[in-house]
């Protein structure tokens, strides 16, 4: 009798890669959306990080502070994006040093320490406010910061952080797989908003930014409901309602929603903790 010969493969060539592999990267899979509005510009993310099909982290934070006038968000891979803004962060205390020895400043006005480098949170600025606004459906926690006038004239442009960023992104553009959106204001071009995509390109944005794996299910919804000099009311309801739709849509978008708005005066934090969507039907 004549016998096939049998094949026999290992055990772990059976198992799928994605679950097995534990060297698999910590991905921001994400929503980050920017909207410019009448007196300010507000970025917004979910909180959802995986690696693989395991969701690592429910409440991360995806929205991170550059200085105290400049935020961004972060897409792709975290580790790469976070020490991309680490990077950037010390890009921004040494441009605050050269504004200051070309006598933007007087010379007994001190620069207070800016957030440790392990320090990716928003960290505590003078004459903070805090909040909570549980009345209603949303469950909104909101958090409010006031600038240092008399610093802002030292403060680096959010122009000059965003294509900063962008020839960094450049240059390791092999290795590197992260895309950030900047919102921020200065006193040369008010509020503005940045796009640096994973090749290190970067396009300046005069309405809203969007990105992340949620991004392709609220591009017509934001094209229909965006309009120019909208009130902070509308913009926040608009920005909400973006993050909820992705999440809604997109298994990689998930958790809370984070919002930071940014104004001339002042940055205020939001979290909303009731991310469910209602329809009538």
């Amino acid at each position: 009798m004549e016998v096939e010969s049998v094949k026999v493969h290992p055990i772990d060539e059976n198992l799928d890669g994605d679950i097995c592999d534990i060297k698999t990267p910590i991905s921001d899979g994400t929503t980050i959306i920017g909207i410019i509005y009448g007196h300010g510009v507000m970025l917004a993310c979910d909180t959802r990080t995986s690696s693989g099909t395991l969701v690592s982290n429910k409440c991360s934070r995806k929205i991170n502070r550059i200085n105290e006038n400049i935020y961004v968000c972060r897409s792709g891979t975290s580790a790469h994006s976070q020490k991309v803004i680490e990077i950037i962060k010390h890009y921004c205390l040494s441009m605050k040093s050269e504004n200051r020895k070309k006598g933007r400043f007087h010379e007994d006005e001190v620069i207070q320490d800016d957030v440790a480098d392990e320090d990716i949170d928003i960290d505590k600025i003078n004459n903070a406010s805090n909040f909570n606004n549980n009345n209603g459906n949303n469950l909104v926690t909101k958090h409010k910061y006031f600038y240092e006038d008399k610093f802002m004239d030292c403060n680096p442009l959010v122009e000059n952080v965003a294509h900063i960023t962008k020839k960094l992104i450049y240059a390791n553009n092999n290795f590197l797989s992260c895309g950030l959106i900047f919102g921020g204001y200065d006193k040369q071009k008010k509020q503005q908003l940045y796009s640096v995509n994973l090749n290190g390109s970067i396009i300046e944005k005069y309405d809203y930014a969007v990105s992340g794996s949620g991004s392709i299910y609220i591009q017509s919804y934001l094209q229909d409901k965006y309009k120019k000099y909208m009130t902070k009311k509308e913009c926040f309801d608009l920005i909400l309602n973006c993050v909820k739709y992705a999440m809604y849509n997109d298994n990689s978008s998930g958790g809370i929603v984070r919002i930071i708005n940014i104004t001339k005066l002042f940055v205020e934090e939001y979290t909303v903790t009731n991310t469910q969507l209602y329809f009538d039907y």
